[in-house]
């Protein structure tokens, strides 16, 4: 027998993938060869096919023979022959007995059956030709099968034999010349039928019956009437396959045609099935169908429920502390610093996921100083996790999308982005990120779930709006609201900026504090919005009053004895009407070029940091003090302390 093209399909990809020269690791993969820059392997091969996890091409030995030499599949499997050294056996010549022929009318062709002798049957077509039938069709036009004449009601079969069985009872039969299937009843037989009667006998199989649903479809509006005949209707038990001639033979010609009678009496009229109506479609309605609702709020005006909302910040902000003082509330039914006075809520299921911080070693802590009702927030336990399950928890994946619906939050953490965007995706392609997030809002909507997305800042200069989002921009058109963080020119004053809302309008700026514990405190509110505070960060950083910030410094350093503590230095810079930003920037220049330094006293446990100024002010001289020198400000306290610079 010949070489089975599905066995060598089947052969060891790991064989196949060796001898190719593939440098499979222990784990069976290797560096794919489809797509450029894959440092780490990212191809696994398996023993019945293989897969690349990073473009994502994947199948059998054939078709990794195909891809890897760039040659066809036909041509795959001559290598695989020759390399394996396959032998394909001698072809059998076994042509077997005629069994039967048929001769179609009017057309000068007959098809001869054969019958092996394994059986098995194959249909061999003669065309008349110079008064001896020759091979093959020749230019013979398609018709159909014709036992009897086309007259009065005519019997469609699937074959040339049920034809001629239904021809002796007395009915008018044809066949079509190719047998049943998909595509096998021709438009040349339909103008045959043009104007007769026609009944379709359908065999007792999934073929049979699609094959007689097609026929009468083709017939419909051309015949006179079609009706499809259903032999189960008066055969219950008839075999699988089972056709007329089936039929003939168990019952006898008398009680068969009484049988095909009583058929035709009960079968209506064949009619086309009501066109399927696509899901797709269905998912489309009437706007006046359309109810009008309310948003609903996570927190009234600042985090739409069940959508998208951003948090962002540059670093050292506090926006895991933020986001924690927000979930503690929430998890706990007590107010927050966005919520109006007297805002009253049930307590909710919080999830949060991170890739940043411990949860044992800082964020049970946190959320617990913030008032957070523990068995309310779940998070993973990546300790726990030996199979690595919980590093699949990526935007758009499955295993995210069974995690909330299981849990079904009332608000889910993400932080940061990064963490959770799907390593081939580009965060800098809106439509890609469009795609792994829409799952967010397609669940939040479903489920009542709301999505916190927590995300880095850039420090481009000028950046403002969408533009200060750093990695993806594209997070702020997909976010409902936007939130922003960042410092004031006031020491100690952070403020939270609502820079975008769809639903509401932008609500004031909060202006809080975070102190010693981590503990959050509302310190008021401003109409400015993130860009103002950030351009006035970069005027101090540029501006000539930085300048007559330092000489402030380095006169007051002198004037205190050359050091103080840093937390004095500032109040009394702000109190001289520097910004906390300038005095800051100042202390950064003046470090940097070795004008200053610093240095604490107290210890671990209550450190004060002092700074000493090494050179002489404009108006005087100054002489820099030794280290071991004692200081008024040796035993000072932190307590009065809010910013360590």
């Amino acid at each position: 027998m010949a070489v089975d093209f599905k066995e060598l399909k089947r052969e060891d990809c790991r064989t196949v993938a060796r001898r190719l020269g593939l440098e499979l690791n222990r784990q069976d993969k290797a560096r794919c060869f489809l797509h450029a820059g894959d440092k780490n392997p990212s191809l696994q091969v398996y023993a019945d096919g293989w897969k690349c996890f990073g473009c994502g091409e994947h199948g059998d030995a054939v078709d990794l023979i195909s891809k890897y030499l760039s040659i066809s599949n036909v041509e795959a499997v001559e290598w695989m022959k020759k390399e394996f050294n396959i032998q394909e056996p001698p072809r059998k010549q076994d042509y077997g007995q005629a069994e039967r022929e048929h001769i179609y009318p009017g057309g000068q062709v007959k098809k001869v059956i054969y019958r092996r002798a394994d059986g098995s049957k194959y249909a061999c077509w003669l065309h008349m030709e110079g008064g001896t039938w020759q091979k093959g069709r020749g230019t013979a036009p398609h018709s159909l099968y014709i036992a009897g004449e086309l007259a009065g009601a005519v019997f469609i079969c699937e074959g040339e034999k049920d034809a001629e069985t239904l021809h002796k009872l007395g009915y008018n039969a044809a066949s079509g010349a190719d047998g049943a299937g998909h595509g096998k009843w021709r438009p040349e037989y339909t103008e045959q039928l043009k104007g007769l009667p026609v009944c379709i006998f359908q065999d007792n199989d999934k073929i049979g019956k699609d094959y007689a649903q097609e026929t009468a479809a083709a017939l419909h509006g051309v015949a006179s009437s079609v009706q499809v005949l259903d032999l189960s209707q008066v055969w219950p038990k008839a075999p699988e396959k089972g056709d007329i001639s089936d039929l003939i033979a168990q019952f006898g010609p008398e009680k068969s045609c009484d049988m095909i009678a009583q058929l035709i009496s009960t079968t209506p009229q064949w009619e086309p099935p009501p066109p399927e109506v696509d899901p797709l479609f269905s998912l489309f309605k009437s706007l006046e169908d359309f109810p009008e609702e309310e948003a609903k709020w996570l927190i009234p005006g600042w985090i739409p429920a069940g959508q998208i909302s951003v948090i962002a910040a540059d670093g050292g902000i506090g926006k895991t502390t933020l986001w924690c003082h927000l979930i503690a509330a929430l998890s706990n039914g007590i107010t927050c610093i966005l919520d109006p006075p007297g805002y009253n809520r049930e307590p909710m299921k919080i999830m949060f996921l991170t890739t940043e911080d411990s949860v044992r070693k800082k964020l049970r802590k946190k959320l617990r100083l913030a008032g957070a009702n523990m068995k309310n927030i779940i998070t993973p336990d990546f300790v726990g996790d030996r199979s690595g399950m919980l590093h699949k928890l990526k935007f758009g994946s499955e295993e995210l999308e069974r995690v909330l619906r299981h849990f079904r939050p009332a608000l889910c953490v993400f932080d940061p982005i990064q963490g959770f965007t799907p390593p081939h995706v580009n965060m800098g392609s809106r439509n890609e990120m469009r795609d792994c997030t829409a799952q967010l809002i397609t669940i939040g909507e479903d489920i009542n779930t709301t999505a916190l997305i927590v995300c880095h800042t850039n420090k481009r200069k000028g950046a403002s709006g969408r533009d200060r989002i750093a990695d993806s921009a594209d997070i702020w058109d997909i976010a409902r609201s936007v939130l922003m963080a960042g410092f004031t020119e006031e020491l100690g004053i952070r403020y939270l900026s609502n820079e975008k809302n769809n639903y509401a309008q932008l609500q004031e700026t909060i202006l809080f504090s975070i102190d010693s514990n981590e503990q959050i405190h509302k310190e008021g509110t401003s109409w400015r919005r993130d860009r103002e505070y950030v351009m006035g960060a970069e005027q101090a950083r540029s501006s000539p009053v930085r300048e007559d910030c330092k000489a402030f410094i380095i006169k007051t350093l002198h004037e205190a004895g050359g050091a103080m503590s840093t937390a004095d230095l500032d109040k009394l810079a702000t109190a001289a009407g520097y910004s906390f930003t300038a005095v800051k920037r100042a202390k950064q220049d003046l470090k940097k070029g070795g004008s200053v330094k610093y240095f604490h006293t107290g210890g671990n446990a209550a450190r004060v940091w002092h700074i000493q100024a090494l050179v002489e002010p404009e108006n005087g001289g100054f002489e820099e003090l030794p280290d071991d020198t004692e200081t008024p400000f040796d035993n000072a306290l932190p307590s009065d302390l809010s910013k360590v610079v």
